[in-house]
């Protein structure tokens, strides 16, 4: 099985950067102008929002990473699959936080993550509206914050009581059963403060250790997978609500380390429905 090595790390590291790049010089030409918005829900009233930025970031996300991977899998929010070597998989959402987007928030970002052997190997979190990026390495544990072009290590907060915990979460609407409502109840109630609204904003946070702790619902894999390096790499611990490494189901915790990691996973297995 094939094991990355450092410089191969940092070559993918500045790949990436050049896809945040190019995703940036469109979605920012958008932001807060009257740009069209379509309703990707049609059974509820609550709109699930899509743009001419969305679309248009992930095409030349899409073109860079063919024209250097021609043979690699692409999976992303707004096309269908591209069917390629499975054990390279790209996962793109181009605006994480459409709904920030188009309602004038800056905490919007473009996540892109590569998955090698199945496991969510390196990502990338770019922030364009705070010309803030963050990447991670599965493989040397390591992540970087690049805040105007200067590079420095991150690393999560030594928090260990979860009185303390600042906990964050993008907004109740993810937590739309009866047992996630639960969840996000009892977890309200064991942490220090909580904080909503952040999208993927507030996974940087965590990986530089302002927050202690997110809990999500119903998200997908091109939410999760670029993230997942970021965490670790920071020393963080990510999961599923069962404490396992499988992102399917769309629940996720990540947490700023394994001891907080425990004890979320004993409040959250003490919920009954």
């Amino acid at each position: 099985m094939h094991k990355m090595e450092q410089n191969e790390v940092l070559e993918y590291f500045d790949f990436l950067q050049s896809l945040a790049d190019a995703a940036a010089k469109i979605t920012l030409s958008h932001f807060r102008q009257k740009v069209h918005v379509e309703n990707k829900n049609s059974q509820t009233n609550k709109i699930d929002p899509v743009t001419i930025a969305d679309q248009k970031a992930e095409e030349v996300i899409r073109e860079l990473i063919l024209k250097k991977y021609p043979k690699h899998t692409i999976i992303g929010e707004e096309f269908d699959t591209i069917d390629g070597n499975p054990n390279y998989r790209w996962f793109i959402d181009p605006i994480d936080g459409t709904k920030s987007f188009i309602s004038g928030v800056p905490l919007w970002g473009t996540l892109i993550g590569l998955e090698v052997n199945n496991v969510p190997e390196l990502g990338i979190i770019d922030i364009p509206c705070m010309n803030e990026r963050y990447l991670g390495s599965h493989t040397l544990k390591k992540a970087i914050r690049i805040k105007d072009g200067v590079s420095e290590d991150v690393i999560t907060s030594n928090e260990k009581e979860l009185k303390n915990v600042k906990f964050g979460y993008t907004t109740d609407e993810m937590f739309d059963d009866e047992r996630s409502r639960k969840v996000l109840d009892k977890v309200n109630g064991s942490v220090g403060l909580t904080r909503t609204g952040g999208d993927c904003f507030f996974y940087t946070l965590l990986s530089s250790g302002y927050l202690d702790l997110i809990i999500e619902n119903n998200l997908k894999p091109f939410d999760i997978v670029p993230i997942v390096p970021i965490i670790i790499g920071a020393g963080g611990s990510i999961s599923n609500w069962d404490g396992e490494s499988m992102y399917t189901d769309g629940n996720i915790i990540a947490s700023c380390n394994e001891s907080v990691h425990a004890q979320i996973l004993e409040v959250i297995n003490s919920v009954r429905v």
